[in-house]
C-alpha cells in the first residue's frame, strides 16, 4: 500500500507498506543539488551533505555512528545535480530510531568550525581522487564542454578552491534557503505503518526551519556542441561521445530506456558485442544516460589504447547510424522489454530502491507510479516509437566529444595539457 500525506508545515511524506519485508528503508530528500548552486558556491550541496553528519546539539558524529551500527543499520547519503538525500536502512522495529537520527541531523547539526575546517581535507582528498579517476574525470570534461558556464557543467563536488573558501555562514544561509519543510520529502518503504510515520515526522521535524517559499531554481541552458580534447598521461583514452537527451517526465521515457538497452545498456547490446567481443577493442563500453526535470544527455562512454581510439569512435558512429536509420530488431524489442521488467522486478525486493522509487516518482510527477503501469508502458514501445526517437537522439551532427589520455589528437582535435586551474577553479577546460 502507497500513501502521502502533507503536513500543514509544507513537508510531504510518502510511504510504501510492504509487509513480507523486514527491513525498512528510510530517506529525507532536499531539493539541494549542484545545479541550484551559484559560482561562488560550487560544491557547497555536497559539503553540507558531508557535514551534516558531523554532529547534533545532542549527539556527536561518534554518537550517530555507534548508534546505527549498533542496531546493525546502515546510514549514507549522495548529492546529485538537483537532490540531496540522506537515508537509512534498519530492522522495521528500529524505523523510529532511524528517523529520529535523520531528522536530528537536518535539522539540528552544529556545523562547528572546528568540523568545517576539518571535513574540508576529507573533500579535497575526494577531489583528488577523481581528478586521479580518468574515466570519471573525463564525464566532467564532457559536461563542462555541454554545459560550458551553467551550474549542470560543474562537477557536484566542486573545486578546492571553492571548497577551501566555504564559511560556516555559506553552510547557515545554504541551509537556511534550502531545507525547509516546503523543500522537503519523507520516504519510507518496508514493514511500516503510514500513520505512524506521520506522527513521528510530525514530532521530529515540530521545531523545523521556517519555510521561506520556493528557493530559486536554475532553467536548464541551450547545450553548446563542442569537441574537447586533453592529453593526460595514464595507460588509456578515455572517449565520451554524448548530444542532448530527453527529460525524466519526457512521455518517451520508456521509449529511451528500451533503446538504452540495445545499444549500450547490457553485455548483449550493440556496442559490447561490436566493439568488445567481436574487435577486443576495449574493456569497457557503454551508453551514458542522464535524465533531470526538464534536460538530459545520451551518449557512449569507452576507454581504449590510444592507437585504437579512431576505430573504437568509428564504430560506435555506424551502429549510431545503422539504428538512427533502421531502428532495431524485433529480437532486441522483446529482449529490451524483458530485461527491463526484469530489472524492475529485482528492485522491488529491496526496500531502499522501493524508498528512492516512490520519492523519485513524487518529486518528478507528484504521484506514485504503479508497477503495473510501469511495467504497460514498457511493454506498450513500438518499433516505430523507437526508431523515430533514434532517428532524433543519434544524428551525427548532435554530438560532442570528450576525450581523454595519452593522446595528441581525436577526431581530427588537437590535444591540449588538462588546465591545473581544472582541478581547483574549473577554469579554462572548455
Amino acid at each position: 500500500m502507497q500513501q502521502k500525506t502533507q503536513l500543514s508545515n509544507g513537508l510531504t511524506v510518502v510511504s510504501e507498506r510492504v509487509p513480507e519485508l523486514r527491513s525498512c528503508s528510510l530517506g529525507i530528500w532536499c531539493g539541494a543539488g549542484s545545479r541550484f548552486e551559484s559560482d561562488q558556491q560550487a560544491g557547497l550541496s555536497h559539503f553540507l551533505e558531508h557535514m551534516f553528519f558531523k554532529g547534533t546539539a545532542s549527539r556527536t558524529a561518534y554518537d550517530i555512528a555507534v548508534t546505527m551500527d549498533s542496531v546493525g543499520g546502515q546510514l549514507n547519503a549522495f548529492t546529485d545535480r538537483e537532490h540531496t538525500c540522506y537515508y537509512a536502512r534498519v530492522m522495521d522495529r528500529h524505523m523510529p530510531m532511524a528517523l529520529d537520527i535523520l531528522s536530528d541531523m537536518v535539522n539540528h547539526s552544529l556545523f562547528e568550525e572546528e568540523e568545517i575546517e576539518r571535513e574540508k581535507g576529507v573533500v579535497l582528498e575526494e577531489i583528488k581522487m577523481y581528478e586521479d579517476t580518468p574515466d570519471d574525470q573525463v564525464f566532467e570534461l564532457f559536461n563542462r564542454g555541454f554545459y560550458q558556464t551553467h551550474a549542470l557543467g560543474r562537477p557536484i563536488i566542486g573545486y578546492s578552491e571553492r571548497v577551501n573558501s566555504l564559511t560556516r555562514q555559506d553552510l547557515v544561509d545554504y541551509v537556511n534557503q534550502r531545507y525547509h519543510p516546503g523543500n522537503l520529502m519523507i520516504a519510507a518503504a518496508g514493514q511500516l505503518d503510514h500513520d505512524q510515520l506521520v506522527e513521528l515526522v510530525e514530532k521530529y521535524f515540530r521545531d523545523a526551519r521556517p519555510n521561506g517559499g520556493p528557493p530559486p531554481g536554475n532553467p536548464a541552458p541551450t547545450p553548446g556542441q563542442h569537441r574537447s580534447v586533453y592529453h593526460k598521461a595514464c595507460e588509456q583514452t578515455y572517449l565520451c561521445l554524448g548530444a542532448p537527451g530527453i527529460a525524466y517526465v519526457d512521455p518517451r521515457r520508456y521509449t529511451m530506456l528500451v533503446l538504452d538497452s540495445v545499444l549500450g545498456g547490457c553485455m548483449s547490446s550493440r556496442l559490447f558485442q561490436e566493439i568488445r567481443e567481436k574487435r577486443g577493442l576495449v574493456y569497457s563500453v557503454s551508453t551514458i544516460q542522464t535524465a533531470l526535470s526538464d534536460c538530459g544527455t545520451f551518449g557512449v562512454f569507452a576507454g581504449t589504447s590510444a592507437e585504437k581510439v579512431p576505430e573504437v569512435i568509428k564504430v560506435a558512429r555506424d551502429i549510431f547510424a545503422e539504428v538512427g536509420s533502421q531502428g532495431i530488431t524485433d529480437e532486441e524489442l522483446e529482449r529490451a522489454k524483458e530485461l527491463l521488467k526484469g530489472a524492475l522486478a529485482l528492485n522491488l525486493e529491496s526496500t531502499s530502491s522501493r524508498m528512492m522509487r516512490i520519492a523519485r516518482n513524487n518529486l518528478y510527477f507528484g504521484r506514485f507510479v504503479p508497477v503495473e503501469e510501469t511495467i504497460e508502458k514498457i511493454e506498450s514501445v513500438t518499433h516505430a516509437e523507437v526508431k523515430e526517437l533514434a532517428g532524433w537522439l543519434l544524428d551525427p551532427k548532435r554530438y560532442s566529444l570528450a576525450a581523454l589520455g595519452p593522446v595528441t589528437e581525436v577526431d581530427g582535435v588537437e590535444a591540449q595539457p588538462l588546465p591545473e586551474s581544472y582541478a581547483t577553479t574549473g577554469k579554462n577546460a572548455q
